[in-house]
């Protein structure tokens, strides 16, 4: 194996274990010697990547923020209207923030990022201004309630899911996350679109994530190229 890729991997897996023992303990409880140990390798090897914990951090963070835009991008190629691809994407969002330690980890050293000793990338920004952009396509299709401005209606959502997914992850490690952004959509539904229609939309988010997960697979930084 050539030595680049051999370092690829190890970064990789370095970043990958960081992420397990971010979101397992937390920024302040999680050490080097933890990382080294989860990652199987030298502590020279951790070292020759990322200088310090609150870099392995950052880099959490930002491998969290990367991968958006391809799902964001999948979401609107597969959506049959602007709406329904607002409500796959918090659902899209919500299963990676259960499911993949990388996005765990990241949204938790977000809430922590007073801790860090580092810049960190600005959470819920980016997030805004993409859930303005559809709500601005979707007005424009007539779905909103007459009256209604896109950004106002991100801001509250945007608000609304991470408060959803964040006591659901105390409550319950967000095993009944979906259940309550069902709660939440039968509601909000009602508060925004032209002509709710909560089970036509159901259908139309399962179909959007079964073809996004075709296309955008939860990523194997092990295999990830530079």
């Amino acid at each position: 194996m050539a030595m680049q890729q051999r370092a690829v991997l190890t970064r990789g897996r370095v970043l990958l274990a960081a992420a397990e023992v971010f979101a397992r303990t937390g920024f302040l409880a999680a050490s080097m010697n933890d990382i080294v140990e989860a990652a199987g390798v030298t502590k020279g090897a951790v070292y020759f990547h990322f200088a310090s914990k609150e870099a392995l951090a950052v880099a959490v963070v930002e491998e969290q923020f990367a991968q958006w835009p391809a799902v964001v991008a999948a979401i609107i190629e597969h959506s049959p209207d602007p709406l329904t691809g607002v409500v796959a994407l918090t659902y899209e969002v919500g299963s990676r923030f259960r499911d993949d330690v990388l996005t765990t980890a990241g949204i938790r050293l977000s809430f922590e990022r007073e801790l860090v000793n580092a810049a960190m990338p600005t959470p819920f920004v980016g997030w805004i201004t993409i859930l303005q952009d559809l709500f601005g396509r979707a007005r424009r299709a007539g779905q909103l309630r007459p009256g209604l401005q896109p950004a106002p209606i991100a801001r509250s959502l945007v608000g609304s899911f991470f408060g959803i997914q964040h006591v659901s992850e105390i409550l319950t490690d967000r095993t009944d996350l979906e259940a309550r952004l069902d709660e939440f959509w039968k509601i909000y539904l009602v508060g925004i679109a032209a002509e709710p229609d909560w089970a036509a939309t159901q259908r139309g988010v399962r179909r959007v994530r079964a073809a996004v997960r075709k296309n955008v697979p939860q990523r194997d930084l092990d295999h990830r190229s530079r």
